[in-house]
């Protein structure tokens, strides 16, 4: 069931009714906000709910009051939007099938697709976290993991976007994303690129092992100049800072998004393996931020 037109330009909204999924709407319509566009509402519903067996047996709730409890939720969600931001269109759409599946359908033209860290389901947060991470590593756009507020982390938060770098694809995408955030809302954008060390042999002398280590770490911080060299130029406006530290990736991105308002980061980076949907460093920011993590596709 569909209420009102679909706009090419729009946000897509994994919603279910739950408070944490509001978090998702809420981040959504501020950022539609700021870039003019509109924004889709989708929610999803399984007939019979998965992981709950003999669901006929136990309930009385049948598909067509399934149904109708969806299209109720979806109706109380318009008008909550319709108050909260009065000049973002919005439309919503209910459907049959598997949420994944349903999302990734609805969000195959958008500009974002926004969820909720987590919702519903038979197993609690490891179901829908793992709906999160399938969408991060499936969707044909970027896609917006919204944690419950903790102070900060709406568009119009004054706080800088972080985003990790390692000379992938992947990496260039996040940054790119990154920097139309910093555009679009004025934030700062710092740079992250983390490191580690390669071993040079036992045999090397802790003189050598040292002008290793300068080497490297001069190399690192060339990779990220030269990452920077063309995507900054796409946005004079914004200011950059960058972060080149010897340590874990997650570790690295995590230390500078204290008060951050967004993370950036690619679906995978360079140390992935072919057929993988979503890399580590993305899954464990995705696991431990406590703002709103963006997981960008190449």
């Amino acid at each position: 069931m569909s209420y009102g037109d679909r706009d090419t330009a729009r946000i897509v909204v994994g919603v279910d009714g739950t408070g944490e999924s509001r978090h998702a709407v809420a981040w959504a319509l501020e950022e539609a906000a700021c870039r003019k566009e509109a924004v889709e509402l989708v929610h999803a519903y399984e007939y019979p709910p998965p992981l709950v067996p003999f669901y006929d047996a136990a309930t009385d709730l049948g598909e067509d009051s399934l149904r109708a409890v969806a299209r109720d939720a979806m109706t109380r969600e318009l008008a909550a939007t319709a108050a909260e931001a009065p000049g973002v269109p919005v439309t919503g759409e209910v459907r049959e099938g598997v949420p994944i599946e349903v999302l990734l359908d609805a969000a195959r033209e958008a500009r974002l697709l926004a969820v909720a860290t987590r919702g519903t389901g038979a197993l609690g947060e490891l179901v829908v976290g793992s709906t999160g991470t399938a969408l991060a590593g499936s969707a044909a756009c970027p896609v917006v993991v919204v944690p419950a507020p903790r102070g900060h982390g709406s568009p119009d938060a004054p706080g800088r976007v972080v985003v990790g770098v390692d000379g992938s694809t992947h990496g260039q995408a996040a940054l790119r994303q990154a920097l139309e955030e910093g555009a679009l809302h004025g934030r700062t954008v710092v740079v992250v690129h983390a490191w580690h060390p390669v071993p040079g042999g036992l045999s090397a002398s802790a003189a050598a092992q040292q002008r290793r280590l300068r080497a490297d770490a001069v190399s690192h911080e060339l990779l990220v100049s030269e990452t920077l060299a063309g995507e900054g130029q796409r946005f004079p406006e914004v200011a950059v800072g960058t972060r080149v530290v010897e340590d874990h990736p997650v570790r690295a991105l995590l230390d500078a998004a204290g008060g951050a308002s967004l993370i950036v980061v690619g679906a995978r980076g360079t140390g992935g393996y072919p057929g993988l949907e979503l890399g580590s460093v993305a899954l464990g920011v995705l696991h431990h931020a406590t703002c709103p993590v963006c997981v960008v596709p190449d």
